[in-house]
């Protein structure tokens, strides 16, 4: 693996490895390995987790960081190639961890890139989300097998992460409760980037409740995206697939609520699931230093 872009980069077995050994690592608290690198951070977008946990990783692991803001490169105004801009990371840099507006960014980077790069977050994907919230699953309920995982909305970019790691086949059963017009709105996406999935046998457009009784953890997202243009006519239909009280009580008695923050709250998840003791958002946001972490290391 040179770089880490997509889930579907990793086979399985590369993909339960990183998991296993992220836990390990987090348990025995392992952070002796050094590795004596320097790591860029080139983020397009505001950030809280990624930023602080992906330096605080790096400086566990006895390396340095460096963070490029977008607005003080040549590349972002234009007025420099990505291949001279990757050729230039590379003179300085171990590796590129990159925060973008658009996923072609990192597309074309990988392309002119000696170094290994990192995706931490674009609008088709966000990978090392999904890893963390993966790692939180089996430390809370001891595996990924049969877990059936409910996803609340529309498919943003940590739902297109986490149909790549169902597709994997690691254990879990993943079914989607959104409207019609945002799982179009999904399938225009990968049309852009020019790709394509079948989801239709995990796609619902209106809430089943035999899914929903049988759910092991239910996960959603803020409705805008950042970054992201969103026709505020259609939140509307979205109100049915807001994780209420109401609705999460109809889980399982054990249901985890998973969000991978930050959180429109009383919009996609009231205040009594995300601050109630089945929440789960905290551990999955501390998680996100261990997976990372991991991935650094495999990386370099």
């Amino acid at each position: 693996m040179k770089h880490f872009i997509d889930i579907s980069n990793l086979s399985k077995e590369r993909l339960i490895g990183i998991l296993n050994a992220s836990i390990q690592n987090k348990n025995e608290n392992i952070s002796k390995e050094k590795l004596y690198k320097v790591i860029g951070l080139f983020f397009e977008k505001n950030s809280t987790r990624t930023r602080l946990s992906f330096e605080l990783a790096i400086n566990q692991l006895g390396s340095s960081s460096i963070f490029i803001s977008s607005k003080d490169s040549h590349f972002s105004k234009g007025k420099e190639s990505v291949e001279d801009t990757a050729k230039t990371f590379a003179l300085y840099l171990d590796a590129l961890v990159m925060r973008v507006n658009n996923h072609s960014t990192l597309s074309s980077f990988v392309k002119s890139s000696s170094i290994p790069i990192i995706n931490g977050l674009s609008d088709l994907s966000h990978p090392c989300q999904t890893l963390a919230g993966l790692m939180t699953l089996i430390e809370e309920k001891g595996s990924l097998e049969n877990l059936n995982l409910l996803w609340m909305g529309p498919i943003t970019n940590v739902a297109h992460s986490w149909i790549e790691a169902h597709k994997l086949k690691i254990g879990f059963n993943l079914n989607i409760f959104c409207p019609e017009v945002y799982i179009n709105k999904y399938q225009n996406k990968l049309q852009s980037y020019d790709l394509e999935t079948d989801i239709n046998n995990i796609v619902h457009y209106k809430i089943d409740n035999d899914i929903l009784n049988s759910a092991d953890a239910i996960l959603t997202d803020t409705w805008k995206s950042m970054g992201e243009e969103t026709d505020d006519n259609h939140l509307d239909k979205l109100d049915n697939f807001s994780v209420t009280e109401e609705l999460f009580n109809k889980a399982k008695k054990d249901c985890l609520f998973m969000h991978c923050l930050p959180a429109s709250r009383g919009q996609e998840v009231e205040d009594k699931v995300i601050d109630g003791p089945n929440s789960k958002i905290w551990v999955e946001a501390k998680n996100r230093l261990f997976v990372q972490r991991q991935l650094l290391k495999e990386l370099l």
